[in-house]
């Protein structure tokens, strides 16, 4: 799967890079494509770089010709594990052979649900130290 990462661009570039990326995609016929865009963390009032990717993926000209699914990150896609911080295009190539939908391991997904639940058994005992008033001694 090819990827294109827009960490660290300002709108324009990161607009300029999407479309310079999926039209090389396109030519070279790759029929999917990861677009890292980050979760927005970093923008003061909401995502603005993953906003204005998903906005052209499914507005723009480019868009309704050349992509035939979207599959937002949040939500997972048959090819990825849920990721907030990427969307998942398949583009409309005729060319390029059907795309096999990689099932996911069992291992990794054991290996997931592990780090899940390590996570949270962490973040339940930070939130009880801090509730907690100090011992002394």
């Amino acid at each position: 799967m090819n990827t294109i990462d827009l960490h660290g661009y300002s709108a324009a570039e990161a607009q300029l890079r999407l479309e310079l990326h999926l039209l090389n995609a396109l030519k070279h016929g790759e029929r999917l494509v990861r677009i890292i865009h980050g979760q927005g963390k970093h923008s003061e009032h909401f995502p603005v770089i993953k906003s204005q990717v998903r906005r052209w993926l499914t507005e723009s000209p480019f868009a309704r010709e050349h992509i035939r699914l979207v599959y937002r990150g949040e939500d997972g896609s048959p090819y990825t594990l849920p990721n907030a911080g990427e969307t998942i295009v398949e583009l409309v190539n005729d060319d390029a052979p059907p795309s096999r939908q990689p099932a996911l391991d069992f291992d990794e997904e054991e290996e997931r649900e592990a780090r899940r639940n390590a996570k949270a058994l962490r973040s339940d005992r930070l939130r009880t130290a801090r509730r907690r008033p100090p011992t002394r001694r």
